[in-house]
Order: structure tokens, then sequence, then C-alpha cells
């Protein structure tokens, strides 16, 4: 191969072609993206052409380039913009974990052009079950299935696009969920035995003191306890704060829903009641809470309901309604209920379970919500595969009209990745319903050693 089979030098709006080369379109990026107004520094890399899309963007935070063919035309017209900027296809990125990496992934998904592309590989403390972010997103918190169990808090430069690690704090077992809750003073935590409440340092976002450790076994019981991932299928398994003050906390092992009050200076948790999930063997996994923080949405992992519980005084919880997340058809002892997102406009709730095996799909239900809070089923979606142990969503909204672009994680092995989702709320993709695939990460494959490349896809986020 040549040193540089073309180097393209963008002006006004044309693209000149320097020099040719034996290896097909390559190109090399150049500093002046004069359409753009924005000046890159050179980096001298030869890049391939991105065979599926015809288009390679690098920097990817900086512009789109296309490349020029062998007789000098160029091969599209050219694309060229900024990121982010005032455009009907923003580019949007996240940040995802994996159950068989130690490694962090950052990536860029661009509606435009359906593509899905890593953009960082970061060494990181992983496996990483779940992650949550703060209010701007240049802050996120992972928990982790190494041991000594801990959490950590990455920074995210979101002109450079480039995550680095602020710090970590140890904790008693491993954690399953974090979340951080208006006012973004305080940081959330809980997993197995334990729980965990801490301040969010104001200098640094990271990780600041431990305010407070949430035991969910007699305190006498928790020296001999497994406090390893083990725990997470019996302990606690997720937690959320309302916009009243309280926290809910699901626990597996109990078969019921912690409900606590929090303090509003302090951050501590005080624990109000506990209630019983509404079948024996539910096992409650996730929650969410309504916008007033007057109903709270459980989904259950072992019977693979999505719970409906009115938050009365006290607080405490008063059932309401029971939605399958399955189709009437199928067996739920061969799936395991996940996890719960509303829509961005507040109207829908998505839920999700996954095949027990690789023989059976996973599953995401589209509820309706009625004014009283109680759901409406509206749609239901098979995934590409079982997920795994993941199958876990996000949503952001879609710049135009009605419905969401949904990041879901799979973890099947040899098959999984990260999907994003299209959905339509009026349904229109004929017999797929409302929702399609537009794009796929499947992984990696010989790029790294063991435990450094993405293998799967455990919990994903949108930092924009």
């Amino acid at each position: 191969m040549s040193q540089c089979c073309l180097e393209l030098l963008v002006e006004g709006t044309g693209i000149q072609r320097a020099s040719d080369g034996d290896d097909g379109p390559q190109f090399a990026h150049r500093p002046v993206f004069a359409i753009c107004g924005i000046e890159c520094t050179p980096c001298g890399k030869n890049l391939n052409l991105d065979k599926r899309h015809g288009y390679f963007a690098y920097p990817y935070e900086k512009a789109f380039a296309l490349p020029i063919a062998m007789d000098g035309q160029a091969i599209f017209k050219p694309i060229i913009q900024p990121l982010n900027a005032s455009s009907p296809s923003p580019v949007h990125h996240l940040i995802s974990g994996s159950f068989r990496s130690l490694s962090l992934f950052l990536l860029a998904f661009n509606p435009l052009h359906r593509s899905l592309s890593l953009l960082q590989r970061v060494p990181a403390f992983g496996p990483h079950q779940y992650l949550a972010r703060n209010e701007l997103g240049d802050r996120v918190y992972a928990t982790s299935w190494a041991l000594p169990p801990a959490l950590s808090a990455w920074a995210v430069d979101r002109e450079k696009w480039v995550v680095e690690h602020v710090n970590s704090a140890p904790i008693t077992a491993t954690s399953s969920y974090v979340t951080v809750p208006p006012p973004f003073t305080h940081l959330y935590s809980a997993g197995g035995p334990t729980g965990e409440a801490h301040a969010i340092d104001p200098a640094t976002g990271g990780f600041g003191e431990k305010i407070q450790e949430v035991l969910f076994v007699p305190v006498e019981k928790l020296a001999e306890v497994d406090k390893t991932r083990v725990a997470l299928r019996t302990g606690s398994h997720a937690v959320e704060v309302s916009s009243k003050g309280h926290a809910f906390i699901p626990v597996l092992g109990t078969n019921s829903i912690w409900v606590y009050v929090v303090d509003p200076t302090s951050g501590e948790l005080t624990l109000a009641s506990e209630t019983s999930s509404p079948r024996e063997h539910d096992g409650p996994r996730h929650v969410v809470v309504s916008p007033n923080g007057e109903t709270l949405y459980s989904v259950t992992e072992h019977t693979n309901f999505v719970d409906v519980y009115a938050v009365t005084n006290g607080p405490s919880l008063q059932h309401t309604q029971s939605q399958r997340i399955l189709p009437s058809h199928l067996e739920p002892a061969n799936f395991r209920g996940d996890t719960l997102r509303f829509s961005p406009d507040r109207r829908h709730l998505f839920a999700t379970t996954r095949g027990s095996t690789s023989a059976h799909k996973g599953w995401l239900a589209v509820f309706t919500i009625r004014e009283d809070g109680t759901l409406e089923e509206k749609e239901s979606w098979e995934t590409p595969t079982s997920g795994g142990k993941a199958n876990a969503i996000e949503l952001i909204a879609k710049p135009e009209g009605d419905g969401a672009y949904i990041a879901l994680t799979d973890d099947e092995p040899n098959a999984g990745g990260l999907w994003i989702l299209e959905w339509d709320e009026a349904g229109g993709w004929d017999e797929a319903g409302g929702v399609q695939v537009v794009a796929e990460w499947a992984g990696e494959e010989g790029k790294r050693g063991e435990w450094e490349t993405m293998d799967g896809a455990s919990h994903a986020i949108w930092l924009d």
C-alpha cells in the first residue's frame, strides 16, 4: 500500500484529488473544512472507505467527507457538516458496557446514514452491568462485577468526545444499578445485600463521601452473606427516586419493593414501608416512577409482568394493575423480565423480557399510559435474539414527529451487540408494527485481547 493513496482538501464546495494509490478508495484527513468553518488538527492517518454506507467520517466529532474513486470522480456528492449542528439529523452519542469486557465503549449513531460507529474503547473496571449519567451528560457512573466491589465515575469531554476516569468508590457488595436523581447532588446504588447513598463531589463530578449504606439483610448476617454478583439474583436489584423524594428498591429475594423517604438535605434514606409483589415468586427487578411521583411501575423477572402501583401516603404502595409483557401464547417460564422505560414524552411505557436460552427470542412491549396511570397494551415486538443477560433499553426523542430511537443491548453469545431501533407511535411499519431496526453494532473480532473488545452489550445510555 502506498503511503497516501488520496489526499482530500475541502475548500468551499470542491474536493481535490492529489494522488492515486493501489488499494482502492482511501483518503487522508486534511486540516481545513471550510464549509463547516471548523479547523481540524491533521492526523496523518489513511482511512478506509466504509463500504456499507459509502462514506467515512474522521474525526467523528468534526465533519464528514466522501472519498474519490480511482478515476478521480467523487463516488457520491459530498456530505460535509459538523455533528450536532442545527440540522435535521444530528449525531447522537452513547456509552455502553459489556458483560464480557473490562472496557467501556463510546459510540456514535448517525440517523441520516443509519450507522453506529465506535469512537473510543475506554480501559475500565468491568464487566459493567449498568450505567447512569448526570443532567449535562458530561459525567457517567458505572457499576461493575469486578472484585473488590466498587462504583466508578467518568468524565465525558463533549467537544472532543473522549472519556476519562474520574474516581472510584469502594462498596460492600457488587451493585447492579445506579441512579442520579435531581437535583443531581447525590447518587444511589443497589445490589444484593446492600445499597448506598453517595454525595457527588461538586469539584470533580465524581464520587464524594459515602452518606449511607442500606442493608437488605439483618446486620448480624452481613458478614456471612454472598457479596458477589451471584447475590444479585436474590437481593436488591435497582433503585429509583421520585420527584416527591421517595426511593423505591425492588428486592428479588424478598419478592417485595422497599419504599424510602429521601432527606432533601443529607440525601439519607429512611425506610417507610415494604410492599409484597402480587404473586408468589414474581421477583420484582426494575422500577420506574411517573413524573408526578404518584404511580410506580415494576417489571417482574420470574413472571414477566409489568405491575402498576399507586403511591399512597406513608409512603406505601397499592397494587392497581398487572400487564403481561409476553404475547398470550408464550410460556413465561421460558423468559426473564428485564427492564422498563418511559417514552420521551412520558405517554408510553416500554418493557423488555429476555429469552431464558438462545432458543427463545426476547420481547419488547409498548403500553399506552392512561390518565389514571394504568396501562393499555399497544404493541409487542420480538427482539432479534434472546438478549442474553441484557435486552436493556434507553430511549431518546426523534427530532421530528412522534416516536423515539431505542438503544437495545444484546448479550447473546456470537450474535449480540447493540441495536438501534426506531419506534413510530402511529405504528407505520406494516407487519413490524411501530418498531424497526435501523442500526447495529455487532461488536469487535480479532482487534485486541480477550476482555478488551466489545463482545455483546450490557447497558447503553444516550449522552445527547
